[in-house]
């Protein structure tokens, strides 16, 4: 980090939060020239949660149906769209994980595991917002747009909080003890 940032910003907390927000903005700037560049990697990501949405349904009901990028279970369907890929949340971590003060091997590490469960985490969240649509389509939307916005929040922090207790501070030579 640069020695200017530490004087202007003596405060660790205040230079990890000016940091997180830098990261964030940049990837705010950059996302929709990187989305149009790469769509068919955006696409390919769409459309394997939508398969893998539909053969994970399909073990748990038998009328689990696929059409595109539409997974059916029996009257019910959610189209998967680019925001149901958990890429949103991936770029929050990876900001969190990369504004923290540690090493290069700690930071990738982090990404290298918090954005594979963050995915799996987004995977479950699909998988009970169809069962909640098949069984109380009432409360779907609420689910949706309320329940699940906020449960991930709490994903991102709890995982970005488990690598830092983890992976960052296990070995470090001053580290709290763990609660």
């Amino acid at each position: 980090m640069p020695g200017s940032l530490r004087r202007l910003l003596p405060n660790p907390a205040h230079r990890f939060l000016a940091v997180f927000a830098l990261l964030l903005g940049l990837e705010v700037w950059l996302y929709p020239i990187a989305t149009k560049r790469w769509f068919g990697a955006v696409d390919a990501l769409t459309t394997a949660t939508a398969r893998i949405e539909h053969r994970v349904a399909g073990w748990i009901w038998a009328d689990a149906a696929l059409e595109g990028k539409q997974v059916w279970l029996g009257g019910f369907s959610v189209r998967i769209i680019e925001e149901c890929t958990g890429i949103f949340e991936a770029l929050i971590f990876a900001a969190a994980v990369l504004a923290y003060p540690t090493s290069l091997a700690r930071r990738a590490i982090g990404i290298g595991l918090g954005v594979p469960l963050l995915y799996l985490f987004n995977l479950l969240r699909i998988l009970v917002l169809l069962g909640v649509g098949r069984a109380r389509p009432e409360l779907f939307e609420f689910m949706h747009l309320y329940f699940w916005q906020a449960t991930l929040i709490l994903m991102i922090t709890s995982v970005w909080l488990l690598w830092i207790f983890a992976v960052v501070r296990r070995d470090a030579p001053n580290a709290p003890p763990a609660a």
